[in-house]
């Protein structure tokens, strides 16, 4: 499975988010690896660093936001992202636009996250 077949058929603008998202996260480590899992419903890209075990972020998609999950929220400064749920895990953000401002906010915070893993 490729990253294309976890965005094949979703809307074009989410499509275009999921694109920079995976962009950050391959871009902000030359380490990070991504992996992409999923069924015929569910499909998400997870980044990991030094093995799959410590995954950093994931990028799923639905018809309504492409959705950015961040795993070691609890020790990593988030900024000003609007973090959502309460998976024992990984939170997530729920985005539907990229602006400039949020990619480098979001650049900065999968940088803390880096840190945080102590990898």
């Amino acid at each position: 499975m490729t990253f294309d077949t976890l965005i094949e058929g979703k809307p074009e603008h989410l499509q275009k988010v999921a694109m920079q998202l995976k962009g950050l996260a391959l871009r902000v480590d030359k380490l990070i690896n991504e992996q992409i899992y999923g069924g015929t419903k569910s499909k998400v890209a997870l980044y990991s660093k030094g093995g799959a075990d410590n995954v950093l972020f994931g990028i799923q998609l639905n018809e309504k936001y492409c959705i950015l999950y961040l795993h070691h929220t609890e020790t990593a400064d988030t900024m000003t992202l609007k973090i959502e749920g309460d998976g024992k895990h990984a939170k997530h953000v729920k985005i539907t636009a990229m602006t400039p401002e949020l990619e480098t906010e979001i650049k900065q915070v999968m940088k803390n996250i880096i840190r945080a893993s102590r990898h």
